[in-house]
């Protein structure tokens, strides 16, 4: 229900050592991957989104990257350091958590346990004052009426499917019904924005399956805006209609799940953003030819597509050693290509996960087990690997961007 603006948003935890002067040229050092200045520790560097009204935002990294201090920041929960939050066209850097017109669910739940689920629920409507103006055109502030409150938690409930425990504890409830309950007392107050911090963190991966589910269930029966954080691509990938890669207090890359899965901009989001991992082939020679480009991967020469040579071209990209990207969906076997031998055989059910030995690196192939033999390929084994040229990303060896 409201569009959310972050320009240059910035967050600097201040030093609690005791500060020793610096040479100019020691002012700024790397530490644990993070930037520390006079200042303090940058914890969100330059972080720059529009959140469009009713958007589905995730924001992924792994821990220590900043996607949880920025959505406490949004909230009010975190100081500014410097830039701009506006939401709903206003902006909030100095407004009260309580007069943003956010909910926010944490990963912990955070219930009251001498509460019933309903009272959970009700809770932050009893808070809620109501302006109310009267016939001299007076406005005063009065409680919500207990029938409406009524309404409002029984519709939440109705929506989330936890009608039957409104009269449970939270002792009697499991860790998935939990989490319903924590984030109906959130969608009650039909808030601007609903922020949530890795709520499925604490799920088993069954409960975290069925609750992904029943979150983008809910999604479509509520109008507001979403911002969820989670460090689990998997949650980013099926939720997010745009997804926020971050790392060390930098935004990576802002897509939607296909983008960031089919052309990540550099060598960590290509890494991060996909299960098993990417396999990155390193000192690969990329030559430019009289007709595009070849790239040379352990011995065996493949010719790039000429779209792929557009963009070398275009991009001005000269023959130079390139480290390649290839998904392990993407490696197939045959009689022909990179020799190799079988390391490590996982038997998925669907899927054969191999994991091969080639020129002492590990490469990772995911074979369907439709029309094969698992048991042929058992350690030991020897096979030859090789990929679609269309479906090979390049990366520069020195700034790690992608290439095409």
């Amino acid at each position: 229900m409201a569009e959310v603006i972050l320009k240059n948003v910035r967050k600097v935890y201040p030093n609690t050592e005791s500060k020793k002067k610096k040479k100019k040229d020691e002012a700024v050092e790397k530490k644990n991957n993070l930037e520390i200045t006079d200042e303090g520790v940058v914890a969100v560097q330059n972080f720059n989104i529009d959140v469009a009204d009713k958007e589905f935002i995730v924001l992924v990294g792994p821990s220590g990257c900043g996607k949880s201090t920025t959505l406490r920041m949004i909230a009010g929960l975190e100081e500014i350091s410097g830039g701009e939050l506006f939401i709903d066209g206003k902006q909030m850097n100095d407004v009260a958590p309580k007069d943003r017109d956010i909910a926010m669910v944490f990963q912990n739940y955070a219930l009251y346990p001498h509460m019933t689920v309903y009272e959970n629920i009700a809770f932050p409507l009893k808070l809620k004052k109501i302006a109310e103006t009267d016939a001299d055109g007076k406005t005063h502030l009065k409680k919500m009426p207990n029938d409406e409150i009524d309404r409002r938690v029984r519709e939440a409930a109705e929506v989330l499917d936890i009608t039957q425990f409104l009269d449970r504890k939270p002792k009697a409830l499991s860790g998935g019904q939990r989490q319903r309950v924590a984030i109906g007392r959130a969608i009650v107050r039909s808030p601007k924005v609903l922020l949530m911090d890795e709520p499925l963190s604490n799920l088993d991966a069954k409960l975290r399956n069925q609750m992904r589910a029943e979150i983008i269930k809910l999604r479509e029966k509520i109008d507001t805006t979403f911002i969820y954080v989670t460090h689990d691509q998997v949650e980013a990938m099926t939720l997010g209609d745009r997804i926020v890669i971050m790392r060390d207090g930098y935004i990576q890359q802002i897509g939607t799940p296909q983008e960031v899965f089919n052309h990540p901009a550099n060598l960590f989001v290509a890494g991060f953003i996909g299960s098993p991992q990417m396999n990155f082939f390193e000192n690969c020679q990329l030559t430019k030819t009289a007709g595009g480009y070849t790239l040379t991967v352990m011995g065996e020469t493949i010719t790039l597509t000429a779209e792929q040579s557009a963009k070398l071209a275009a991009a001005g990209v000269e023959s130079r050693s390139v480290t390649a990207g290839v998904r392990p969906v993407h490696i197939s076997l045959g009689e022909s290509g990179i020799p190799a031998e079988v390391d490590v055989s996982e038997l998925m059910g669907s899927e054969l996960h191999l994991h091969l030995a080639a020129n002492g690196q590990d490469v990772v192939a995911v074979i369907p087990t439709a029309n094969i033999d698992p048991m042929a390929y058992a350690r030991h084994t020897a096979v030859k690997f090789g990929f679609d040229a269309k479906l090979v990303h390049l990366f520069d060896a020195d700034s790690e961007k992608n290439l095409i």
